[in-house]
């Protein structure tokens, strides 16, 4: 299993441009709850588990979020909710299941 990597997919950490690419885009202020989620998902478990770990990223993000004033409010926002939907959706290929088959 990789290490967590911040928010957004592992490929983009390996490379300097891609790293500052993910810190300009996502790790400004997300970086802390992406990279707990991703020791969630190395922790591994079962489909139930892995909604768990979904759902405490989009708390955690909503909790950043309410943090922020203004404009940046509302991007920070649309972030969060984005990087939920993109975890729900995509997220099982990188979850570790462990014991019964998803």
């Amino acid at each position: 299993m990789e290490h967590p990597n911040g928010c957004g997919p592992a490929w983009m950490s390996r490379l300097w441009l891609t790293r500052k690419l993910q810190h300009l885009l996502f790790n400004w202020f997300f970086e802390a709850s992406c990279n707990k989620h991703d020791q969630g998902y190395q922790q591994g478990g079962d489909e139930i588990r892995r909604f768990e770990c979904d759902w405490k990223f989009f708390q955690a993000m909503r909790r950043d979020t309410l943090r922020q004033r203004g404009i940046l409010r509302l991007v920070c926002w649309v972030m969060a909710v984005t990087f939920f939907a993109l975890v729900r959706v995509g997220g099982w290929r990188h979850f570790n299941y462990t014991g019964r088959s998803h």
